[in-house]
């Protein structure tokens, strides 16, 4: 009873606070909608493009993959990579059509980089990267090391810092291709249009890369990060760049708890900054497939619990992990970090893993067209229609 209690509390404070925030700038003052907002449904149309799909292997030898366990660890580092992009041929939005020529209307096209979560891959948010390259966009993954699901000695924590420079390397190949695989890819990106996205410690990944002060890639424009770690980031950490940051975190995130990471991301960011709360919404539904593998379960973190829980008793970095990034030096504080799954497998009942979808798909999209193309209409959706338009979706901002 008192858990029910403290959880109607702290609802009751974010529906005030976003009384506040909605509709205002970081000024105070009214916002003004010179412009007609999009539609979520609007946001959710696949665009104009077919979706290309491309695989290859990427080797940064100029850094090492440290030990790990039973692995030895390597001198370089070996990064399998996936990339969408919009293609001129037309097919099922989802419907990828592997080393399809280049929508050549479509460049130069924004760049996404998508950052997987501990024990994902770099599909993880295939779902996400199809939308986005139907709309023009080429969004690029990769396996991380040391946190992918088939990582060399088991998924660890504790490769964490070096997944932003993993990131800038993804990004330099497809800028400047270095294989006959991303050649294609030659003067069709723009370089001044790089959004960064991730789930969960993918997330962690892109708050590294896009605000950490030397582990940052300032070629980033703007951030989404989905259910993100980030109860170990203050104010410092995110003073050195002005990205516009996005979080979109389910409040009943069994695993990285909403309160301690999402809401007290938004409170030490400076803006732009959003916070798209999904109500009922859970940590795993995120992933792609999701809606398929979990669509039966009444919360797809269940599962997730038991997955993470076993390979995080045999990580030896699964507490110390933060330390490597920089210290107070770097905006790292000792935050109050809930440990995960503090419910087990008694979660309670949490969104359909398709309406998390959705709701991850029109954020994501309203976004990167807000800040790397400047579409306003798309802000506006951001800022006064999402939550009008979704009763599952709570909004926060400030500019």
């Amino acid at each position: 009873m008192k858990q029910a209690r403290a959880l109607i509390g702290w609802r009751v404070a974010l529906l005030l606070l976003s009384s506040l925030s909605l509709g205002c700038g970081s000024d105070g003052e009214p916002a003004t909608s010179p412009v007609e907002p999009l539609t979520t449904a609007q946001l959710l149309e696949p665009g104009i493009y077919g979706v290309g799909y491309l695989e290859t292997t990427l080797e940064d030898r100029t850094r090492p993959t440290m030990p790990n366990r039973s692995f030895p660890g390597s001198p370089s580092r070996m990064l399998p990579a996936a990339i969408w992009y919009p293609s001129a041929q037309l097919a099922a939005p989802s419907l990828e059509q592997r080393d399809a020529p280049f929508a050549e209307s479509a460049a130069p096209a924004p760049l996404v980089v998508y950052s997987h979560g501990f024990l994902g891959n770099r599909r993880g948010g295939a779902y996400l990267a199809q939308h986005l390259a139907s709309h023009g966009y080429v969004v690029a993954a990769v396996d991380f090391p040391l946190s992918s699901f088939n990582a060399p000695g088991g998924a660890t924590l504790g490769d964490l810092a070096n997944q932003p420079g993993d990131v800038r390397f993804l990004i330099d190949n497809v800028l400047r291709p270095s294989t006959a695989a991303l050649q294609r890819f030659s003067g069709k990106v723009d370089g001044r249009r790089i959004g960064a996205t991730g789930l969960s410690l993918g997330g962690a990944t892109t708050l590294l890369v896009s605000f950490h002060p030397t582990l940052r890639d300032p070629r980033i424009r703007a951030a989404l990060a989905y259910a993100p770690p980030a109860c170990f980031f203050g104010r410092a950490f995110y003073a050195t760049a002005k990205v516009p940051l996005a979080i979109a975190h389910g409040d009943i995130d069994a695993i990285v708890p909403y309160e301690a990471n999402a809401l007290f991301a938004f409170q030490q960011a400076q803006g732009p900054k959003y916070l798209f709360s999904l109500r009922a919404g859970s940590h795993t539904a995120f992933t792609d497939g999701a809606d398929i593998l979990f669509g039966q379960m009444a919360n797809a973190d269940d599962l997730g619990c038991a997955a993470l829980g076993s390979a995080l008793g045999n990580d030896p970095a699964a507490v110390t992990f933060s330390e490597s990034l920089g210290g107070a030096a770097a905006g790292i504080v000792a935050g109050r970090c809930p440990l995960p799954c503090a419910l087990g497998s008694r979660n309670p009942p949490a969104m359909s893993p398709r309406r998390q979808h959705e709701l991850a798909v029109a954020v994501a999209l309203a976004h990167f067209e807000a800040w790397l193309r400047g579409n306003d209409a798309a802000r506006v959706w951001a800022e006064e229609r999402a939550q009008q338009e979704n009763a599952d979706l709570l909004v926060m901002w400030q500019r």
